[in-house]
């Protein structure tokens, strides 16, 4: 399993946000900062605004800024903004019945790493991920 680069951008836009969740921050700034291609940052950003997770200003002064508080936003949230509904093989797709449903010896494996995952997205919050990543700076430094 490996995370898009469109969710690894959209996680790094937020936690940068996340720092001064008040401030209202330019695409420009975030792509610079963050080292996301503007264009890219784009998509993201209105993806993220149509999901509710951001506000986008425009004039003078305009930006985006946090709809939430760190702590109120969670990777689940974010994942499902960037790549729809979660769900670990086609065929657990509420909308598709697969031939094999009944029998198939992979699905009760499949779900329960998805029910695992899906845990764990809810539970680690932005405010979390700013936590652990001053933890490591700190334990860097001394």
């Amino acid at each position: 399993m490996q995370v898009t680069k469109t969710l690894d951008y959209a996680v790094r836009s937020l936690t940068y946000m996340g720092n001064q969740p008040v401030e209202r921050y330019s695409m420009k700034e975030i792509s610079h900062e963050q080292h996301i291609p503007l264009n890219y940052l784009a998509k993201i950003m209105r993806r993220l605004v149509k999901k509710g997770l951001v506000r986008s200003t425009v004039g003078p002064g305009g930006g985006y800024t946090l709809r939430k508080l760190p702590k109120e936003i969670n990777l689940r949230d974010i994942y499902e903004a960037i790549e729809g509904e979660i769900r670990m093989v086609d065929c657990m797709d509420r909308e598709t019945v697969c031939l094999l449903h009944k029998t198939c010896p992979q699905l009760p494996v499949w779900d329960r790493i998805q029910l695992s995952m899906v845990k764990i997205l809810e539970d680690t919050t932005l405010e979390d991920m700013l936590k652990e990543r001053k933890t490591v700076i700190f334990n860097q430094v001394n």
